[in-house]
């Protein structure tokens, strides 16, 4: 053991190290490894929870597009689907934990832009098409609200095609 100590000592004095100051490195390559993991994991995690926020809010208004869609064709009135479709919408943005708040229930012409386009009045006539929108504004974790405002909206469409063969009106 003796030998290899001398041997090693012979080595460093060769190549021109110290052994008396090569161990105020020791540990340090720890602390840089944290920092830097430290460094590239917050950033990492933070675009992963705004990229799964996105999905999330992204598939809440999807489904409740969907879902109001599917209501308003099944409903004996009017009045009464289009009220049925605003809760059913909240109700799927809250099941993706999506406030509702801001949620906007649209109705537009079939293939228009759910956003610019001139709302129209839904109908349960025997074969009208029309697309219905459900608005809702996403909020990213961690921004105040004050900073990102109502900009952050994502949009779900459904185009309902009322049944030819539906009873009444």
């Amino acid at each position: 053991m003796r030998r290899l100590l001398a041997m090693r000592r012979d080595r460093d004095a060769a190549v021109g190290g110290d052994p008396e100051t090569d161990d105020q490195d020791a540990g340090r390559a720890m602390i840089e490894v944290v920092f830097l993991a430290v460094l590239i994991l917050i950033p990492t995690i933070y675009i992963l929870a705004s990229v799964m926020r996105i999905q999330a809010a992204n598939f809440a208004v999807a489904q409740g597009a969907r879902d109001a869609g599917r209501v308003i064709d099944s409903a004996p009135s009017l009045p009464e689907g289009v009220a049925r479709a605003e809760e059913i919408a909240q109700l799927a943005l809250t099941d993706q934990r999506v406030p509702s708040e801001g949620m906007d229930l649209r109705f537009v012409s079939a293939g228009s832009d759910c956003v610019s386009s001139p709302e129209i009045a839904p109908s349960l006539q025997p074969g009208d098409v029309y697309d219905v929108c459900v608005v809702a504004v996403v909020s990213f974790p961690g921004v105040p609200s004050v900073i990102t405002g109502s900009q952050n909206t994502v949009t779900g469409v459904f185009t309902l095609h009322v049944g030819d063969f539906r009873e009444g009106t």
